[in-house]
This record gives structure tokens, sequence and C-alpha cells, in this order.
């Protein structure tokens, strides 16, 4: 994922509004996965209300996310560059192909763990690394917006570029703090059986 962002970068076709949708589906397709891992395999939960209080409070959190990434993301900060709000139109029905490749293999990625061998459900906490993403994403993407084009009006054409920076940051960081702490729950898992 982050090598297609930052071939998009270089290609100057993203905008905060594409990075920060793109994570939001990436977390809206994790959390139908939990769900879809819910309903089928609920019988190897050890927790299944737990689990679905989870699932269900990681959809109202991205049902809030998804109004402020659009008005505010989508149309709010780049409403001044005509370019960059008909680019985040295109994103957002569906028009872009490189945030629809993403999507694709997004997708890819959920089915191939819903269907790997070891088969261990391990669902996503209520504040896991790719909500925290979103939120601080939200509100870091604000501040950012708000400084180099209020605060520092010389950087006010660039602002969208350099507040791309910290997005990409903290999603990798997060993917691989997620990668390492789900190995090691599989692990313990797979010592317990």
């Amino acid at each position: 994922m982050t090598v297609l962002t930052c071939i998009a970068v270089y290609n100057k076709s993203v905008s905060v509004f594409y990075l920060l949708y793109l994570f939001w589906w990436d977390e809206l397709l994790k959390t139908s996965f939990d769900l879809l891992k819910y309903v089928s395999k609920k019988q190897e939960l050890n927790l299944p209300k737990s689990s679905l209080i989870n699932i269900r409070t990681r959809f109202f959190f991205l049902m809030i996310y998804i109004v402020f990434i659009v008005v505010i993301f989508g149309f709010v900060i780049d409403w001044k560059n005509n370019d960059l709000v008909i680019n985040n139109v295109a994103v957002l029905l569906f028009k872009n192909t490189l945030f629809n490749f993403s999507l694709v293999t997004f997708l890819c990625r959920e089915v191939y763990l819903y269907f790997r061998e070891e088969n261990l459900f391990i669902g996503h906490h209520i504040l896991s690394q790719g909500i925290i993403t979103l939120h601080l994403s939200l509100i870091f993407g604000i501040l950012l917006w708000f400084f180099l084009t209020q605060k520092i009006q010389l950087f006010e054409a660039y602002a969208s570029i350099i507040a791309l920076i910290p997005f990409l940051l903290i999603k990798l960081y997060f993917e691989v703090r997620e990668i390492q702490h789900n190995q090691k729950k599989r692990l313990s898992l797979l010592k317990a059986k």
C-alpha cells in the first residue's frame, strides 16, 4: 500500500483526501471481514458478545469519520484548487484507477486472511492501529492544513502535498506494529491449542 501511495504522490495524483479515504476503506474492509468471521466462526470465540460490541463500535467510528473525510478533506481543504477537488470527486466515485487497484489489493488481503489455513479468528480491537491512524490523520490533517494555509501563507499551494508525509509515516508505523502484534497473538494461540 505504501509503495502505491508513494507512486501516486510522485505523480501528484493524490491529496490528503485520497489517503484518508483509502485508510477509511481499509478499515471498513477489515471491520466487514471481522463481522463475516464473527457470523461464520462465532463458535471459535471466547467472548462472542465482546467481539460483536467491538465490531459495532468500529462501524460507528467509521461512519462518523467518513463525514469528516468527505466534507472537510474532500472539499473544504482543497476548495481553492479545482484540479484537486475534481480528483477527489473522481476518487469518491471510484473513477481513479490507482485508488481502485489499492482497494482490490485490500480486498484480496482480507479474503486471504479469511481463508488462510490457521483459520484463527483474531478480530481488531475497537481502538486498533487503523482506527487510531484515522483519528490522528483527521486531527493532524486539519491542524497542518490550517497552519500551512492560514499562518504560513507562503506554503498555501503546497499544503496538501506537505500534509501527506505524516499520514504515510503514521500508517506505516501502525501497520508494522499491527503485523508484529498479530504474529505474537497467533503464536500464543497456536501454542495454547
